[in-house]
């Protein structure tokens, strides 16, 4: 049965602890730092005892497990660097006579259920001297977050001197890296880094797609007005309309779906990235307008 270290005292219920594919990556010594008490607040450690016990007719010292007891990660007892004294301990919560007793952590249980791995550590405070048990993958994870903030520290100073080698000027808001052209903001990851490394001209090209994508835009308002013209003449004269009327209206209305296609186009090159002027919520007002009329020009002229 699997044994969740959160709930210590239903483990009456328990079996051994293990966890296979564990490694401690060479870890022998830790802190709850800030950061950690952070992330992982909800983790506690059990207080072990190193005491003489009585296991049958003999007695010796032996890890006891205070089973009952939960200390936070928070606590001022917690406080201070930590040494892993083993990895290699295990518990049971039942005696196993002539072999350990009901929740002492021993080598025996591993060795007596021949089991590689154990899903708990032995720790000691280096200041107290105090005796711990921990779970395996908590330290698993304090060294994961550890190595992504590495990682992601060596990340942006990569990114940040590759910038500025571009001649943009870097700046942090929160955690991330920002880069301003002259129309957006730029989210500086390693992907943006990849991509400028493949094309270093690729921001200057954004900006060119954004004043494109603007100039079509202001064609597309202005033919708004050129569309509604035709559509109230066919209104109107319907079969009636003269043949320079309709040819002249099957021109704009060509050249108005070309100018919607290459908009559409230019937009989704730009999809995602931040603005510094928002003009799309400005031209969002016209553009259902234009549809509207682009949609009904294409239907009642075949296009």
């Amino acid at each position: 049965m699997k044994f969740e270290f959160s709930t210590f005292k239903a483990v009456a219920s328990c079996s051994i602890l293990i966890l296979t594919n564990l490694s401690l990556l060479g870890q022998t010594k830790f802190t709850f730092d800030d950061e950690t008490l952070k992330k992982f607040d909800y983790q506690t450690l059990t207080p072990v005892k190193y005491k003489q016990i009585t296991d049958g007719s003999e007695k010796r010292n032996a890890y006891m497990i205070s089973i009952d007891e939960q200390i936070p990660i928070s606590s001022d007892e917690l406080k201070g660097s930590f040494n892993v004294v083993s990895n290699k301990m295990g518990f049971h919560d039942q005696d196993v006579s002539g072999h350990f007793l009901k929740y002492e952590l021993s080598e025996e249980v591993m060795k007596y259920y021949e089991l590689s791995e154990s899903n708990v550590l032995l720790v000691e405070n280096e200041n107290t001297k105090k005796l711990y048990m921990m779970e395996s993958s908590f330290l698993k994870n304090i060294n994961k977050e550890k190595e992504e903030k590495q990682k992601y520290e060596a990340d942006r100073e990569t990114i940040n001197r590759f910038m500025q080698s571009l001649g943009y000027k870097p700046y942090t808001i929160g955690e991330n890296l920002y880069v301003k052209t002259k129309y957006y903001r730029i989210w500086c990851t390693m992907a943006t880094l990849e991509v400028l490394q493949k094309d270093k001209d690729y921001l200057k090209k954004v900006d060119n797609w954004y004043e494109h994508r603007e100039s079509i835009r202001k064609q597309i308002i202005a033919t708004i007005p050129k569309l509604d013209h035709y559509v109230r003449l066919y209104k109107i004269q319907r079969n009636r309309m003269s043949k320079a009327d309709i040819s002249a209206w099957a021109v704009l209305t060509k050249s108005a779906n070309s100018l919607n296609k290459k908009q559409v186009e230019l937009t989704h090159k730009l999809w995602g990235l931040i603005e510094l002027y928002d003009t799309t919520n400005g031209y969002n007002k016209s553009a259902d307008e234009f549809i509207n009329y682009l949609s009904a020009s294409k239907g009642i002229l075949g296009i």
